[in-house]
């Protein structure tokens, strides 16, 4: 085999005989070629389909916003100081109150005297270990090290940190050091003392599994005595935040935290630093629904221009070729559901009503071409809102409103169950029309594919057949022009 493809070149024919195979394995190859053309064809397709349907998902998204009950009633907050800020959820409704920020949350901090070190360790006495960490509610744990290094000392008080405290060493000088003891947790639930065990009568408590005991009126005070015998100094005391609501016999809150959660139902405040007279407000919002309208025409409108432009149809040339068209022009699904949109938004919503009694109508700058579009006049709905703000909301969404009572007709559909419907059949993800088209043009690009693997094989083997057959050509050439310089050579020797 390797003599034959030695000869390949036409050493003896003189024929290119490379060239000569190239160009018959080219002319075999014209069937994949085709196949090869077909499959660009279909995946700029699938990219056609997928554009569209990422625009109709949108548009879908937009019009089940405005189906839910929420959408209806936004409301905007507002406080007249920044120490103050206001947020809401669903449930919130509008009001106002005057809020004073009487004080703010703070987590206990308690600092042990002043002590040395001794070998590098700190002296058993100086925080009368094994200490308890007494919290207000009974619970404690109790800590146990009586001697060690600073470092170990302070990790012993953090193991108690699940417990709701953390230390630090301080140095204050040379060799001198004091203990800071913080609460984890600010308000009245994050504080402790810090007591002796020994001789308390409690049993002594661990880390993992923390003691509780009963206190009688006054004895978790009386606690704070105790520490301060042993050299314990509060710096800051754990105290909830304050504010009062309202100016005459204002009402007062309190938190563990700086966060008032649900002062008003759906309405919750977060202090930052004391302040008189903060006027807070939740209000109705009409312009966040003409947002969200705003919105659901600017997905529309992003559907169908696209859609034009997918579909759009080319100009025919002198030559009878079609140039500038789209990539799914003459696709008759996608045709229809531009006009199932526009019908969507154009059919009367109830009684004589249409969508342009409160600025949704067709774009009259493009209702003439093949662009056609929606236009939105935000003056006009946020007018007609205020005028019959339930009657708007029934006319563009029947389903954001309450179920009707027994007895009661259904709730029409309004534009936008109209148009999330239509997305929806185009979009789902089993029976979806789009969905349906991208399959069906993976499905033929997966097949063609096999096809051109197959084709892959057979060039392959059409060359191979070539090369052998221009090899053994070159090859008996050889042996007639050897023959015949045989025969020249014997008849001269005749002569």
């Amino acid at each position: 085999m390797s003599s034959i493809s030695s000869t390949v070149d036409g050493l003896v024919s003189g024929l290119n005989t490379t060239s000569i195979i190239n160009s018959l394995v080219s002319a075999d190859a014209a069937t994949q070629t085709r196949l090869k053309s077909t499959v660009s064809t279909a995946q700029l397709k699938v990219a056609g389909y997928q554009s569209v349907n990422t625009k109709m998902t949108a548009l879908q998204t937009a019009a089940e916003a405005l189906q839910k009950a929420t959408a209806w009633s936004p409301v905007k907050a507002t406080s007249s100081n920044e120490a103050v800020t206001v947020t809401t959820d669903s449930k919130a409704g509008s009001g106002s109150l005057t809020v004073n920020v009487v004080k703010l949350a703070s987590a206990r901090t308690a600092v042990s005297e002043e002590f040395a070190l001794t070998d590098g360790k700190v002296d058993p006495s100086t925080l009368s270990y094994p200490l308890d960490v007494v919290k207000s509610d009974g619970s404690y744990v109790t800590l146990k090290p009586n001697t060690g290094t600073l470092d170990q000392v302070a990790a012993a008080i953090n193991e108690a940190g699940q417990f709701g405290i953390k230390a630090v060493a301080i140095r204050v000088s040379d060799n001198k050091y004091r203990l800071q003891i913080t609460s984890t947790d600010s308000g009245s639930k994050g504080d402790f003392k810090l007591v002796p065990h020994t001789g308390s009568g409690r049993p002594e408590g661990t880390v993992a599994t923390p003691g509780k005991i009963t206190f009688a009126p006054g004895d978790y005070a009386a606690l704070s005595t105790v520490e301060k015998a042993q050299g314990i100094d509060e710096l800051s005391p754990a105290q909830d935040a304050e504010i009062t609501i309202g100016k005459t016999n204002p009402i007062t809150v309190t938190s563990s935290s700086n966060s008032f959660k649900d002062v008003m139902p759906g309405v919750s405040l977060a202090v930052t630093k004391e302040a008189s007279s903060v006027t807070v407000g939740v209000t109705s919002n009409p312009e966040a629904i003409a947002s969200a309208m705003q919105s659901l025409v600017d997905a529309a409108n992003a559907a169908l221009s696209d859609i034009t432009l997918q579909t759009r149809p080319g100009a025919v040339g002198a030559d009878g070729k079609v140039t500038g068209g789209g990539t799914l022009k003459g696709d008759s699904a996608l045709r229809a559901l531009k006009a199932q949109i526009v019908d969507a938004v154009t059919s009367a919503v109830g009684g004589n009503s249409s969508a342009a009694t409160f600025g949704l109508q067709i774009d009259k700058t493009k209702a003439t071409t093949s662009n056609i579009g929606l236009s939105f006049d935000k003056a006009k709905f946020l007018e007609a809102h205020a005028k019959d703000p339930v009657g708007v909301q029934a006319l563009v969404s029947g389903a954001s409103l309450p179920a009707p009572k027994v007895g009661e007709p259904a709730r029409p559909d309004g534009i936008v169950e109209r148009i999330a419907r239509v997305a929806k059949s185009a979009t789902d993800s089993v029976t979806g029309t789009i969905t349906s088209a991208i399959s069906g043009q993976n499905s033929s690009i997966g097949d063609l594919t096999k096809r051109i693997a197959d084709w892959d094989t057979r060039l392959a083997d059409k060359r191979a057949y070539y090369q052998k057959y221009y090899g053994a050509l070159e090859v008996a050439l050889g042996k007639l022009q050897s023959q015949s310089t045989w025969m020249a050579g014997q008849l001269a020797g005749l002569g």
